[in-house]
């Protein structure tokens, strides 16, 4: 569960986030819509820890993610606007980086082997990441969302830039993990 009570975020004087509270049950996917500069973005990052608030609290599972920034991350996979991918390695290189970065503690191979089935990608395993097409590289960004298993998934504009069929292939995905994930995207 997801709690999120008088989220505020002022960058000088801009504000960009004004008194956000709300709720995401366990299993729920939420949209938050808006156009570009509405606070989509800011609103993720805060709620992943990538960015402090100005005022308010986020909770994640009961662990607010400026007290207990570790447990409360444990809880989060995060695919940000821009994957944070690393071009030179394969997908399975990078996939075990993240792993490692992560310290998880499941089976590697078949953890990393269930990933790459459920988001498609094992046909590109061994594959350059700077060779693959836009789309593989959202579905790259969301298997190291997926590493470790965690409870939220945070999804920022994750078919941005797709083609319509691969943008209605990521939607199923995301309609997929939502059986037992509880999802944020956003979207414009």
């Amino acid at each position: 569960m997801i709690e999120v009570n008088g989220l505020v975020k002022r960058y000088g004087g801009h504000t960009a986030v004004q008194n956000a509270s709300f709720r995401i049950d366990d299993g729920e996917i939420v949209g938050f819509l808006g156009p570009n500069g509405a606070g989509k973005s800011t609103t993720m990052n805060i709620l992943t820890g990538y960015l402090s608030a100005t005022s308010g609290s986020v909770q994640i599972d009961g662990f607010d993610i400026l007290e207990d920034p570790r447990e409360a991350k444990k809880r989060i996979g995060y695919l940000p606007e821009q994957p944070p991918l690393y071009f030179d390695m394969t997908v399975k290189e990078y996939l075990n980086f993240v792993y490692d970065l992560k310290k998880t503690s499941l089976p590697r191979k078949p953890h990393l082997a269930e990933i790459a089935r459920l988001v498609k990608i094992d046909n590109v395993y061994h594959r350059l990441i700077r060779n693959l097409s836009k789309g593989y590289k959202q579905r790259v960004g969301i298997a190291q969302a997926l590493i470790g298993n965690p409870d939220v998934l945070i999804l920022d504009e994750p078919t941005v830039g797709l083609d319509p069929k691969q943008i209605i292939e990521i939607r199923n995905l995301i309609a997929q993990l939502g059986r037992t994930h509880t999802v944020i995207l956003s979207s414009h």
